[in-house]
């Protein structure tokens, strides 16, 4: 019999701020969807196409736009790219930032230590770039594709304006017959990915509740009394979140009964009814990395939220250093791949101190081909 597992409701919607969306690069010929080329011998199948490893052509791409005044201006979005040094490679593998920024509107700045505020600051011209950690490895057996990993920032990524310079003809590079395509890590089997987890840790459920609007401030003492009662409802943000508690085959058995069409006569526990959230997602156990994925979509596309306290991240500047964030990346890269393929080193190739300005950045070589 399946026992209720624990529970935790919160008020807001707490997730972390970086997480890793891991995607995979195919190039093949347009009219062949499901022939993929091997990415270290496309001029065996387009003899036009730059370069005969991706590889090449990827960092050939990343070295024309980190070049100092090499910025894409997308005038319709108002997004900036760039690709930020340094940029590092060994073989197949590339790491590095791309960096892009939202311009169009002014800002004022307001100093949270100085108490005071800067009018104007930003000017509508002004992009307010952030840096985007990548991972680019081609696998040693299964080379039809690349894994290619993106960190996102809060709600904000790059993939979309990357893709647009990358692939979308702003290179003005002739390419031949060759379909260039980056595609999310993704399922539509959704049971067979909680089977195949090695285990479950969590599942979170996010939706919209109406409490007394006076509940919102009974724990402050500040609030001044008007005579009045606050009255009223708010609408808020609830979240729930369960976990095993030491009892992993019942939650598995759980988690797989809230998905369309099963029954689910466990859910109803503490006066809680799963038609009172929006959405449900599951985070499983792959090696070392924890995927979060949708219980109620059609295709399940990846994540991982990269806690900064469980990855023991460097933060500078409200960011992941590159070199911390590299080591996670490093890990889910090698939970993603094939049993065949190789193992990839979990040590990042960009140096610690790249992203902390106070300390010396080390500029060490990149190693090539």
């Amino acid at each position: 019999m399946l026992v209720a597992p624990t529970y935790q409701v919160a008020d807001c919607y707490l997730m972390a701020n970086t997480k890793l969306i891991p995607y995979w690069i195919t190039v093949r010929e347009i009219q062949e969807p499901n022939k993929p080329w091997d990415q270290t011998q496309l001029q065996r199948h387009e003899s036009d196409f730059p370069r005969n490893n991706l590889a090449d052509y990827f960092h050939e791409f990343l070295l024309e736009y980190a070049a100092e005044d090499e910025v894409y201006v997308d005038k319709t979005d108002e997004k900036t790219f760039t690709v930020q040094e340094p940029i590092r490679r060994d073989g197949n593998t590339i790491e590095g930032r791309l960096k892009s920024g939202e311009y169009g509107q002014n800002a004022d700045f307001w100093d949270i230590d100085k108490h005071e505020r800067i009018e104007d600051a930003r000017q509508e011209n002004h992009a307010e770039e952030i840096p985007y950690y990548f991972l680019f490895h081609i696998p040693d057996h299964d080379r039809s594709q690349a894994l290619l990993i993106l960190s996102t920032y809060k709600r904000k990524g790059v993939k979309t304006v990357f893709e647009d310079v990358f692939i979308k003809g702003t290179r003005r590079k002739d390419i031949g017959d060759a379909y260039i395509e980056i595609e999310p890590h993704y399922s539509d089997k959704v049971l067979e990915e909680i089977n195949d987890a090695d285990s479950i840790a969590s599942i979170r459920f996010r939706g919209k509740d109406l409490i007394p609007a006076r509940d919102q401030y009974a724990d402050r003492n500040s609030v001044e009394r008007t005579g009045k009662e606050i009255s009223g409802v708010m609408d808020v943000g609830t979240e729930l979140k369960l976990t095993p508690q030491g009892n992993q085959s019942a939650f598995r058995e759980f988690v797989k009964s809230l998905l369309p069409g099963e029954e689910n006569p466990h859910f109803e526990y503490g006066r809680l009814h799963s038609e009172d959230f929006d959405t449900a997602n599951v985070t499983v156990v792959e090696g070392e990395s924890q995927l979060t994925f949708s219980l109620w979509e059609e295709q399940i596309q990846m994540r991982m939220d990269v806690d900064p306290d469980e990855y023991d991240l460097d933060i500078y500047g409200g960011y992941p250093t590159p070199y911390s964030l590299g080591c996670v990346a490093r890990q889910l890269a090698n939970d993603l791949m094939g049993d065949f393929d190789s193992d990839i080193p979990t040590e990042s190739l960009i140096p610690r101190p790249v992203g902390i300005p106070d300390e010396e950045e080390v500029q060490a070589p990149p190693v090539d081909d």
